[in-house]
């Protein structure tokens, strides 16, 4: 059975445009604001032209299942340390990727793969394999790769895995984008043309 997940961006808050009741806020997808994406063709070239990258490390690519393969944007940005260090963080996350991919909670036939969390694990990011599906990313307040997991109620884990992006660059853009504008609107960064743009969908609102 393929699940539909629920969709949902656990971001902060930006500034008095947009506001939070904590450290992260559930915002639907709806509310979001459209981005640009034409640029993206898996080089992130609009995040730094040329980013020098090695062969992905510390992953076990054996472990995936059939017929399942990393979209090509992943294994460039996740073996890169320069793409990785160009993205800021206004509440500590980290770049982890896992030893290996584990199995769906909710989708035996589907596989998990962490790439990112929270350095409290407040939220946890997860590139999400389908066979024969263009990958995506599930966020969860939960670790989803712990033992016990299968004993919860499949409503409640699937209540706790909302679809944040359809593809993984679509993800890292607006986790990009909106970190920045975090540190523009409070404190005081640069900002740019695109990160004005995006604001102004909340002032308009």
């Amino acid at each position: 059975m393929t699940i539909d997940f629920p969709r949902g961006w656990w971001g902060t808050d930006l500034g008095s445009a947009r506001a939070s009741m904590g450290t992260y806020e559930l915002y639907p997808t709806e509310s979001l604001p459209v981005v640009d994406q034409s640029r993206f063709d898996g080089t992130f070239n609009w995040l730094v032209p040329d980013a020098p990258h090695d062969p992905l490390r510390a992953m076990d690519l054996g472990a995936l299942a059939a017929h399942v393969e990393l979209p090509v944007a992943f294994k460039r940005f996740m073996s890169s340390q320069v793409l990785m260090d160009a993205i800021p963080s206004c509440t500590g996350c980290d770049f982890d990727l896992a030893p290996r991919p584990v199995p769906s909670p909710v989708e035996p036939q589907a596989q998990l793969v962490r790439f990112l969390r929270d350095q409290q694990d407040a939220v946890i990011w997860y590139l999400y394999l389908r066979p024969g599906a263009e990958p995506f990313v599930i966020a969860s307040p939960w670790l989803l790769e712990i033992v016990g997991l299968e004993e919860v109620d499949p409503e409640t884990l699937v209540a706790n895995m909302v679809r944040a992006a359809d593809s993984f660059e679509q993800f890292i853009h607006r986790f990009w984008l909106e970190n920045a504008l975090w540190f523009s609107v409070n404190e005081g960064d640069e900002s740019t043309d695109e990160m004005d743009l995006y604001l102004a969908h909340y002032m308009a609102a």
